[in-house]
């Protein structure tokens, strides 16, 4: 099994896209810390992944609080003694509105969340990773932030800060063996995406902005994340590996006209 030896954190890994990085890296040996903010749905997350015949561990802690972020790490360290593989995935969107009625605190929880939570949990794995001469930061960007998404500013914002990041800790931290890299998911079945799914006037547009004419499905990601994980992509450093079926430039309809209506 490609992690067999491998100690790896996901943040915002109680739901969605972070719940199936940790599933996966557990079905394929690693030990594994299911980080959220809830306890009761990081436990089952821990308690699925137990079932399976995986090991892990549960870590409740808001990534946008430093305290919090240490004070998780110390108990991952004396459980299980290093964290060898950080996927950066907690991330929120609270609202969709245009870019003049965003107010402070909407913006700055963003950010808090989104990219400085990203940064603290990098920085407080980084010791650990030095120490032991190296490992795996994956950070979970988007393809908006790239591109950019009317009515979703904070959001694309944030995730385009998370790249340039991502390619400032690699340059930083290659010399101690550590890469650090981004995926930008474009539209995915699940995920943040969850309430829209069964709507089929938002849906359907939003699939023919895709060159493969749909969603991805959310393994199609993991895979990606998994393989940036491994040895696999051992000479990959710094770089934004974008899944989203081709959909680049093609911008229009938004998400945000198709919820108007």
């Amino acid at each position: 099994m490609r992690f067999s030896d491998e100690v790896a954190l996901v943040t915002g890994a109680s739901r969605g896209l972070g719940r199936l990085f940790a599933l996966s890296l557990a079905e394929e040996g690693a030990k594994v810390v299911v980080n959220g903010r809830k306890e009761e749905r990081v436990q089952r997350v821990v308690q699925e992944i137990k079932e399976r015949g995986g090991e892990a561990m549960g870590a409740v802690a808001d990534v946008a609080d430093k305290e919090a972020v240490q004070g998780m790490l110390e108990k991952v360290l004396d459980n299980f003694g290093k964290v060898s593989i950080l996927i950066n995935n907690a991330g929120v969107n609270p609202f969709l509105l245009p870019a003049e009625r965003i107010e402070e605190k909407v913006w700055q929880r963003v950010m808090e969340v989104n990219l400085k939570g990203v940064f603290l949990c990098s920085q407080a794995v980084f010791p650990s990773m030095k120490e032991r001469g190296g490992g795996k930061i994956v950070n979970i960007s988007s393809q908006a932030a790239l591109f950019g998404e009317r009515g979703l500013l904070a959001y694309c914002v944030s995730k385009a800060g998370v790249i340039s990041l991502t390619r400032g800790l690699a340059y930083e931290w290659a010399r101690y063996g550590i890469r650090v890299n981004a995926v930008a998911p474009g539209l995915v079945a699940g995920g943040m995406n969850e309430p829209i799914l069964k709507k089929e006037a938002i849906v359907n547009p939003l699939s023919e902005r895709v060159p493969l004419r749909r969603f991805a499905k959310p393994e199609e990601v993991v895979k990606v994340v998994l393989f940036l994980c491994s040895e696999d992509s051992s000479y990959m450093n710094g770089e934004v590996v974008v899944v989203d079926g081709g959909m680049g430039g093609y911008r229009s309809p938004s998400l945000l006209e198709l919820l108007r209506g």
